[in-house]
């Protein structure tokens, strides 16, 4: 499920020959399933962008049999460490890439949240996404680009300045002095009842 057409086209595409996947248009907030539907579920970065968090997790453990988890997969932004020689311009374009997100630091509060949801048995691991090289395959190579267009289009940022950050980049990554880290979170947690 996804609320965006486009990634569900691009799921489609990559599910094909596998007969036992459907996909459904919905909000994360109202799930359009029997109770007790299924015996897992996962929910990747997505709660870092809906604001009512609650209402999502209510949703997610109405789907679940009694037994059934929940694995949910979400980044705390504020854990980004990026090396950049303009510390001043890197910190404005982090500032202004936080604005996509409605809850930036969202793995903070969700082992709570999961337990007033009625989850139990909530666990936690962090996973540091980290790279020295500049690499679109890797999570900070591919993150330079993204920025750089969001902060110029939509996060208050001129184009000069979002070019010229991303040009450091490349920079650093040309000189092999190219450094980026950020920690990702897997919560997981079971529905009892």
């Amino acid at each position: 499920m996804d609320a965006s057409a486009d990634m569900l086209a691009v799921a489609a595409r990559r599910a094909e020959g596998h007969g036992n996947v459907t996909f459904h248009q919905a909000d994360a907030t109202s799930l359009p399933v029997p109770e007790a539907s299924f015996e897992r579920a996962v929910c990747v970065q997505v709660l870092e962008y809906v604001r009512d968090v609650p209402a999502v997790l209510s949703q997610l453990h109405r789907a679940l049999r009694p037994g059934g988890r929940v694995l949910v997969w979400d980044v705390d932004w504020a854990t980004v460490s990026w090396h950049a020689i303009d510390r001043q311009l890197a910190r404005r374009v982090l500032a202004a890439w936080d604005k996509h997100l409605t809850h930036p630091c969202l793995p903070r509060t969700l082992a709570a949240q999961l337990r007033d949801a009625g989850f139990a048995d909530v666990r936690m691991d962090a996973h540091a996404f980290a790279t020295a090289e500049l690499i679109p395959d890797a999570y900070g190579g591919s993150l330079v680009p993204l920025l750089e267009q969001y902060v110029a289009e939509q996060g208050g940022m001129s184009q000069e300045e979002a070019k010229a950050w991303a040009g450091e980049q490349r920079e650093l990554g040309d000189r092999g002095e190219f450094f980026f880290t950020v920690t990702q979170f897997c919560f997981t947690a079971t529905r009892h009842s």
